[in-house]
């Protein structure tokens, strides 16, 4: 048995690491091999879980609210309750392996995990049990624990959209990569780029916080760009609003992008990406609507409206090289 259970913490702890769709399909599969493997493996993911809240639970955020930010403690970001370290893993599947029913009185008490996620590609909305929606967006992953006091939903790589249920007594807390973003009814996108994370308040007032920056009030029809304790506001125009949640409606729309900007973003949703071949026509300007899934279109535009010559890849990549070059 106890090499069943180090075969479930190493499966586990790998799917939870990578958060690859592989890895989590090896775990699931050697888990229907056996009721025993399902057994082991919902005790290791049970004691990641005893070990790491366990380690920060405390209590308050009942009475939070957004125009009014809650002092520090009422905050619980999961990045410290989830993201602990292999030691803590095994420490807490420890506990669940002496104590015997403690993962099932844990998963009863703490409330138990969702995970959602999209391919490259795809789209998903997932309403949850309290009547939220996640949108999530291509390549996108989500973990969701609603519990009696808070909802606390950790996005783990790529972007979403919150229509947020009102429940005065529940705050709805998204943790992106340590930026702490807290609503009770509101709706607002959040996306995580490279450099930064990118916060677009669609509708209400939000509580943002990232390490140890104060708390800001962020209001509908602004942004917030946040890396490192700095969060950065600036107001948005309804129209570049609407340019930035396009993505829901199956769209991605451009208003004097670069090309390289451009490319980036198509790239999110192909399996085989665009590249520019020539750095000359990378800083070229770039607007219209385009379907997410009919990269060709804008292809077909770039080649009909520029000079640029589009060099099919045997791999259905694509190279973009100035025409005057041929």
């Amino acid at each position: 048995m106890q090499a069943i259970e180090a075969e479930a913490a190493r499966l586990y702890l790998k799917a939870r690491e990578s958060d690859a769709a592989e890895d989590w399909d090896a775990a699931y599969a050697w888990v229907a091999q056996d009721a025993a493997h399902g057994f082991a493996f919902a005790k290791a993911e049970a004691g990641w879980e005893l070990a790491a809240r366990l380690n920060e639970l405390r209590a308050g955020a009942s009475d939070c609210h957004v125009p009014d930010p809650a002092p520090e403690e009422e905050w619980r970001p999961d990045d410290q309750r989830h993201w602990i370290g292999r030691r803590g893993l095994f420490a807490g599947l420890a506990a669940a392996a002496s104590i015997g029913v403690v993962a099932t009185v844990a998963l009863r008490l703490l409330g138990t995990v969702d995970h959602y996620r999209t391919a490259i590609g795809e789209t998903r909305t997932v309403r949850l049990a309290d009547g939220s929606l996640v949108h999530l967006n291509t390549d996108s992953s989500v973990e969701v624990a609603l519990r009696d006091d808070v909802r606390s939903i950790k996005l783990l790589k790529g972007e979403a959209r919150f229509d947020v249920a009102h429940d005065g007594r529940r705050p709805f807390i998204v943790n992106a990569e340590g930026t702490l973003v807290r609503a009770v009814g509101t709706m607002f996108n959040v996306r995580l780029r490279a450099e930064v994370t990118e916060l677009t308040v669609i509708e209400g007032i939000v509580a943002v916080r990232n390490g140890g920056s104060a708390v800001r009030r962020i209001e509908s029809g602004r942004s917030a760009a946040v890396r490192s304790g700095s969060i950065a506001v600036t107001y948005l125009e309804p129209a570049k609003i609407k340019r930035r949640i396009a993505w829901q409606q199956g769209m991605v729309e451009f208003d004097g992008d670069t090309l390289a900007q451009a490319v980036e973003e198509f790239n999110r949703y192909r399996a085989t990406p665009l590249v520019i071949g020539d750095p000359a026509i990378a800083s070229l300007r770039v607007g219209g609507a385009f379907r997410l899934d009919r990269s060709q279109d804008f292809v077909d535009a770039l080649e009909s409206g520029f000079d640029v010559r589009a060099v099919p890849g045997d791999d259905n990549s694509i190279i973009l090289v100035s025409a005057d070059g041929q």
